[in-house]
């Protein structure tokens, strides 16, 4: 299935690329064609005026033993000659040839407007022929216009004296040698050349389409026997490995999460029946506590990122209560942080209402920021988690005074396995797991977590999370640690906090 993914994918994209090039390659080849076609009608027009040019050159060169031969002049010039010659050629083909001129002594050469703009062209002595595409009715034509200029045999027709009677009957112009005598026009159907072109490409293209598809069917077997197949393979191999794996890692936490409930709660009976004046006992059994509830929480954020590696984790939906969930937080790190001689500080906002969502993530979520701040805060030092509802989110806030965040390492805090500052790998009994847990758990709730922090002042973490509240439901909860208040009135910046319990100090 995944290799038909892939040649599908292999296919269009090289369908993408062969069009694309095609496209290219026809605009170069149009270009390129009407340049030649051009080129092509050019050498033709040329070759047309030359030999028209050579039969003018002919009858001016014989016409003195013309003349001898008849005894008198017999009619027979070159210009006549040639216009005889050009209309000829011109009644037995699609070809028209003619001469032009300005203020001609026929009619019929008198000069159209492409004709003029040449003659005014060649007035001006900058070129000698002057050509273009036309378009007349449904056909393109080539237009050619050649100078002529006046010769030695032009002269006793068109010479001095201006104004006196030549031979034919028509006023001399009084012309110099060299002065433009008019032009051979030249109209060449464009269509045959056109269509010739025209079928060169089709048949180009159709190379270039087999050659292109032989090229890709090639290239694609290629890729499938020596790229795609064991790439496939291989990645079928380490999903499985991953799997494995992964399964193998859940399950070993699993396992290691019994003993360690069966010795927290041993632990729980020890400290019950340690004598009050035995203080090294319970040093000791409070060193146990701590140390394996340290171990629980890493055990907890590995089996955690298992399963959303996994994507086996789900989300249930079930009603809690923040001061239920404020008093596990305390009970789970205030040892942690009574160990470390660091002073923890649980407020919940006397406003928070009940609220519907899954309660052991949201545990997970505020356990692994508390303990991220305990971690970096020195002994002397202090932690504060706040829990609030405003607008539609939960929102829980961790500060600490510690060492706080180097702003280069801001972006990299929620990644997976970077855990002190100043370091990509872990650091006081860390995983390096914790916040990149907490960054996974909000975006399944459709939330998000955000950091501040300036190094050596502190950190504050942010998690805002949108869940729904249960209205006319707040309860306030007594009788915690033997009926100590949990919910203590205090004043907390502007969001009148109300304190969840008494900080925990050493």
């Amino acid at each position: 299935m995944e290799r038909r993914r892939l040649a599908k994918k292999f296919f269009l994209l090289a369908g993408v690329v062969s069009v694309l090039v095609l496209c290219v390659y026809l605009a170069w080849s149009y270009h390129t064609q009407s340049i030649e076609n051009g080129r092509r009608a050019l050498a033709e027009a040329r070759v047309l005026s030359a030999e028209i040019g050579a039969a003018w050159d002919y009858i001016d060169a014989v016409q003195p033993q013309i003349n001898r031969a008849t005894g008198e002049t017999s009619g027979v010039y070159c210009a006549v000659a040639a216009k005889d010659i050009a209309k000829r050629f011109s009644a037995g083909s699609a070809y028209s040839i003619r001469y032009i001129r300005e203020s001609p002594r026929n009619t019929e050469d008198a000069p159209d407007s492409f004709e003029r703009k040449a003659l005014a062209v060649f007035e001006e002595g900058v070129v000698e022929e002057y050509y273009g595409l036309e378009h007349q009715g449904d056909s393109s034509v080539f237009r050619y216009v050649g100078l002529l200029e006046v010769e030695e045999g032009c002269l006793p027709c068109h010479g001095d004296p201006a104004g006196e009677e030549d031979v034919t009957g028509y006023a001399k112009e009084g012309m110099t040698e060299g002065d433009v005598a008019g032009a051979v026009s030249i109209v060449m159907p464009m269509d045959s050349i056109i269509a010739d072109a025209k079928a060169d490409l089709a048949s180009t293209v159709v190379f270039f389409c087999v050659l292109m598809g032989s090229v890709t069917l090639i290239l694609a077997l290629g890729l499938r026997t020596w790229i795609t197949a064991p790439i496939v393979d291989e990645n079928k191999k380490l999903r499985h490995e991953a799997e494995d794996q992964s399964n193998f890692l859940t399950i070993i936490t699993h396992e290691l999460k019994t003993p360690l409930s069966s010795i927290l709660a041993f632990t729980e009976l020890w400290k019950e029946r340690v004598p009050d004046d035995s203080p090294e006992s319970r040093v000791l059994v409070n060193e146990v506590e701590t140390n394996a509830r340290v171990l629980l929480a890493m055990i907890d954020n590995v089996l955690d990122a298992a399963k959303l590696e996994a994507g086996t984790l789900s989300l249930a939906q079930d009603e809690f209560d923040v001061y239920d969930l404020a008093s596990q937080v305390r009970a789970t790190m205030g040892p942690l942080a009574k160990k470390k001689g660091v002073s923890l500080k649980v407020t919940v906002r006397p406003d928070t209402p009940l609220l519907l969502g899954d309660e052991e993530v949201l545990r997970r979520i505020v356990v692994n920021l508390v303990n991220n701040a305990l971690r970096f805060t020195e002994s002397g030092g202090w932690v504060e988690l706040r829990l609030a509802y405003r607008e539609g989110r939960f929102v829980v806030c961790v500060r600490d005074n510690g060492c706080g965040i180097p702003a280069e390492q801001l972006d990299h805090v929620f990644d997976r396995f970077v855990s002190a500052p100043h370091s990509e790998t872990t650091s006081e009994g860390g995983t390096g797991l914790g916040l990149s847990i907490v960054r996974n758990f909000s975006a399944m709730m459709g939330g998000d977590v955000s950091v501040k922090s300036a190094e050596g002042k502190g950190s504050c973490f942010t998690a805002e999370l949108p869940l729904p509240a249960i209205p006319d439901e707040i309860e306030d909860i007594e009788g915690i640690d033997g009926g100590e208040s949990l919910l203590s009135e205090s004043s907390v910046d502007s969001l009148s906090f109300r304190e969840g319990g008494n900080h925990e100090s050493s």
